[in-house]
């Protein structure tokens, strides 16, 4: 139970009501479901301000991540707020989202770009990729920049514009880190804000995703680091899904792709357990909620469009991307 993953949660929820659910009763349900994570989340946030990183059901459970307050976080969920408020014209949506705004826009006073996150009580965290600035912030840029009018702020517009501009300028130069998850993160960021009509913003997204399926291998799986490691479900998805909405776009045409998607496709179905529960890598048979949001949209894009003229891949659209 924590901000990002609610966040998630929640426009996965927007976007199975607004047309990824399989059936009316199962857009009902997500209805329902997203309506119990939005008040869990306006409850949370009234009571605590910021709740911890990481909340458990369980006592006595700690968490490094707790030591600090992440603006990737925050921006997931304050997405995640404003999308499900949209789609299921929820009246209650706008008072988090902005709260949840105006602490990011709080922790970023006088920044450049999207900092990483606040530290609790001065504790120091351990360097990795999401304690640092990194290609992440491109989607948590992107994100808030679509929240409705009056929601966010023009300083912290302004740091999401520059955010936008600095990290998609290093993805063009080498890799600005190592890992697959947030470099897709960054990928999924610029298509976020690129429209449809916007051909050469999408050729930019076209050129990085191409350079990083370099690193598929023949079996078609992508490892989690450009120097190998395990193969994770939630990349696969994310560049199965990518993948796919560009070439729903007119992009990365030909069999050579088809094939290409089709190889991360058959990868991704090894992680799904017959009860319908994705595994985050083969190491544990346990069920992960974000995996399963990822593969859930990428595998229904993948199915709902087999056989089909390319152009009809966007029916469930780029701006839910979870």
């Amino acid at each position: 139970m924590y901000l990002e993953i609610t966040g998630y949660y929640l426009t996965t929820m927007a976007w199975l009501a607004s047309g990824g659910a399989s059936s009316p009763d199962r857009a009902a349900e997500a209805d329902e479901h997203g309506r119990q994570a939005l008040d869990w989340i306006t409850r949370t946030v009234s009571e605590q301000g910021v709740p911890p990183t990481r909340l458990y059901l369980s006592a006595g459970r700690s968490d490094w991540r707790n030591a600090g307050v992440f603006t990737f976080d925050l921006a997931m969920a304050a997405r995640g707020v404003a999308c499900f408020g949209g789609v299921a014209r929820h009246g209650a949506w706008e008072r988090p989202a902005t709260g949840l705004c105006a602490t990011v826009d709080s922790m970023c006073s006088g920044t450049s770009v999207l900092r990483s996150h606040d530290a609790v009580d001065g504790a120091p965290l351990p360097d990795r990729w999401s304690t640092r600035p990194g290609p992440h912030h491109l989607k948590a840029a992107a994100a808030l920049l679509r929240m409705p009018d009056g929601v966010l702020g023009t300083p912290l517009g302004e740091v999401c514009h520059r955010t936008c501009g600095h990290w998609e300028a290093m993805l063009r130069e080498a890799w600005p880190c190592r890992e697959l998850h947030p470099l897709l993160y960054g990928i999924e960021g610029l298509l976020l804000s690129a429209s449809p009509a916007e051909d050469e913003a999408l050729e930019v997204v076209e050129q990085l995703y191409a350079r990083l399926m370099g690193l598929q291998a023949v079996d078609g799986t992508l490892a989690e680091t450009t120097g190998g490691g395990l193969v994770r479900s939630d990349v696969l998805a994310q560049a199965l899904r990518i993948g796919l909405l560009l070439r729903g776009r007119g992009h990365l045409r030909g069999d050579h792709w088809a094939g290409r998607l089709e190889g991360l496709t058959r990868a991704l179905l090894g992680f799904v357990r017959p009860d319908g529960g994705v595994l985050f890598s083969g190491a544990q048979d346990i069920a992960n909620v974000w995996c399963a949001m990822f593969a859930h949209q990428a595998l229904l894009l993948h199915s709902r469009n087999a056989g089909r003229a390319p152009s009809n891949l966007n029916a469930v659209g780029s701006e839910l991307l979870v």
